[in-house]
């Protein structure tokens, strides 16, 4: 039995019913809500993820947690539908995608999403109620990012200088899919399934910069065709259940 402990909104979230869906995978729904109750937070949560994040996947009473580590372990446990190349230069090249996707995508969408989506969402916490939300993380780094941007906030240099290096990886995208048909070679694979959400995010967020095709037009042709597969729309279909 696989239950997943996702938010309907969270990129990493739909990162993971992605590749379940592409998978063609049945799984139980624990939806956690991660804004307005806080469930991340609970000590329940916390003793499942210790970082207190979404998404967290229970595999028969195994917890794996990290939305990279859980789309590349569903694919060890399921092989069936592989979802990583057989040549082990596009699997390192898939590995590269999925690393940039965490530590360079993630990390600096969440700096352009802060004003945009975090702020409004706090609006009706004092600074004092937001400082003890942010002292529930068990993360010591979370907390420590968290703590200075209450104190400083994101400035416009701040997202001006994410917004150029999402930019750099918009362009190596276009490097790359102009001579390959998917990211990490010819097959679909994890490296597309772990770099699309984002792309539905930076929309979201109107970077039009990065979303206008026209100047990148096999990344274009990339995000149209990982569109239209059904296990997309799936992932992006789930809607808030206690709206």
């Amino acid at each position: 039995m696989l239950k997943l402990y996702h938010y309907w909104s969270s990129t990493c979230s739909r990162k993971v019913r992605f590749c379940l869906a592409e998978k063609q995978l049945e799984w139980e729904s624990r939806h956690t809500d991660i804004i307005e109750k806080k469930e991340h937070l609970e000590p329940w949560y916390i003793e499942l993820n210790p970082n207190g994040v979404v998404p967290t996947l229970d595999h028969d009473g195994n917890i794996v947690t990290e939305s990279n580590i859980i789309i590349e372990y569903l694919d060890s446990a399921f092989p069936d539908i592989p979802l990583r190349p057989q040549n082990p230069v596009d699997q390192a090249r898939m590995r590269l995608w999925l690393d940039k996707a965490e530590t360079t995508v993630h990390r600096h969408i969440n700096i352009i999403s802060y004003n945009k989506r975090h702020i409004p969402r706090m609006k009706n916490y004092t600074e004092n109620e937001r400082r003890e939300i942010i002292m529930r993380y068990p993360n010591k780094v979370s907390q420590r990012v968290m703590l200075r941007r209450l104190a400083r906030g994101v400035s416009a240099d701040d997202e001006a200088f994410a917004e150029s290096v999402l930019s750099d990886v918009m362009d190596e995208m276009e490097a790359t899919l102009s001579g390959s048909t998917w990211l990490a070679g010819d097959s679909f694979s994890l490296a597309d399934i772990s770099i699309a959400p984002f792309i539905e995010r930076f929309e979201a967020n109107g970077l039009e910069r990065l979303v206008d095709f026209s100047n990148r037009p096999s990344t274009g042709d990339w995000w149209t065709r990982v569109q239209s597969r059904e296990s997309f729309k799936t992932a992006l279909a789930f809607a808030n259940p206690d709206a």
